[in-house]
């Protein structure tokens, strides 16, 4: 009977240290492929888009794409730019009093003061050859920034996510290797990605070595991505004319670009938005799978 007893007492205890153990090494245990889920909100509605990430093509980008998804950096954000083959996110916040998509670009997110907040930022590129003063930014893990994609680099393919930058004409910086080493004095442009992303509207899979595509939307969520698209289509036809509905369906607004960017200063570089006067509104960015 004691042998008994002990032997259960034996078995809790290793139950207990089981769950203890998974609770506090769960950040550590990730898989090749994590998923993540984004809901999408236009005109009342609400789509969910489920994703693969490719750690081993992307491995920075995904790990700063998911360490601002957990941080919920990415929460009730603006598609701030509009076009048939791509729409572009990440860097505005909606709020529910603005009138339309114009207003809401008053909300940029101060990317640099939000993040630098963050702990245990995953830094990959640095300011100085010391690698004390983190970027912030994700190191470009495509072929002009003579990265070599593991397993060849992902297609911008139907649905895919792209990290975009926006561009800079100075800079250099100190980026870490795949292999733990590190460069030196290499383009921030190539860089420099923050917090935005694009999300592929085309059909027709193409490739682009200056940026980064490290996602593929599922083949059940084609179909949700699809109805998006639709309604967002329905809602143009209510407009008027092709040419004039679209013309109606966005604005194009001016916005100063890098502004907050350290290590670019105060410039004044600007970018034209097309804008959807009605917003269409990432609600969440969720990781479902490590």
């Amino acid at each position: 009977m004691m042998k008994k007893v002990c032997k259960k007492l034996l078995y809790t205890t290793l139950a207990l240290g089981c769950v203890v153990a998974s609770a506090t090494t769960f950040v550590g245990c990730t898989t090749d492929r994590p998923e993540a889920e984004i809901k999408i909100a236009f005109n009342d509605k609400t789509y969910t888009l489920e994703y693969t990430l490719y750690r081993k093509i992307a491995p920075a980008t995904v790990s700063h794409f998911i360490k601002l998804a957990d941080e919920g950096y990415y929460k009730n954000l603006l598609v701030h730019d509009y076009a048939d083959s791509k729409m572009y996110t990440g860097g505005y916040e909606y709020k529910a009093d603005d009138l339309d998509g114009s207003l809401a670009l008053k909300h940029e997110k101060n990317y640099f003061e939000i993040v630098s907040k963050y702990q245990s930022f995953p830094a990959t590129v640095w300011d100085d050859e010391n690698r004390t003063i983190p970027t912030y930014t994700v190191k470009g893990e495509f072929a002009k920034n003579n990265f070599t994609v593991q397993n060849g680099a992902l297609k911008q393919s139907y649905g895919a996510l792209t990290m975009y930058y926006t561009p800079k004409d100075t800079g250099e910086v100190t980026v870490k290797r795949a292999d733990g080493g590190y460069n030196k004095n290499v383009s921030y442009e190539y860089n420099s990605a923050t917090s935005l992303f694009s999300i592929n509207l085309s059909t027709t899979e193409s490739s682009d070595t200056a940026y980064c595509t490290f996602a593929k939307l599922s083949a059940e969520s084609k179909a949700t991505l699809e109805k998006l698209q639709k309604a967002i289509s329905s809602y143009i036809s209510t407009l008027g004319t092709d040419e004039e509905a679209q013309n109606q369906f966005t604005q194009d607004v001016k916005v100063h670009t890098n502004e907050h960017d350290p290590i670019m200063g105060n410039t004044k570089d600007q970018d034209t938005y097309k804008v959807p006067v009605k917003p269409i509104i990432i609600k969440s960015v969720k990781i479902t799978k490590y």
